[in-house]
């Protein structure tokens, strides 16, 4: 009766540097944008450490191509 999570295995984490490849933000703007909750929250893994879950950063690019779409 496990959920999806404990299935699965292991979820990849990207730290800011992966995610700053992937997503075309300065390091400012991505915080501004987490902490305006227009893009995935990070976890603390460590002390002054943090990371984000590969598919929270997918979701929010399909977020993306949902709104592009055009409305029929």
């Amino acid at each position: 009766m496990g959920d999806a999570s404990t299935t699965a295995g292991p979820r990849k984490m990207l730290g800011v540097r992966q995610v700053l490849a992937i997503v075309p933000f300065s390091r400012a703007t991505l915080y501004k944008e987490m902490d305006a909750g227009r893009f995935p929250k990070a976890r603390e893994i460590a002390p002054r450490r943090v990371a984000w879950y590969e598919e929270d950063i997918t979701a929010w690019q399909e977020s993306l191509d949902k709104k592009a779409a055009p409305q029929g």
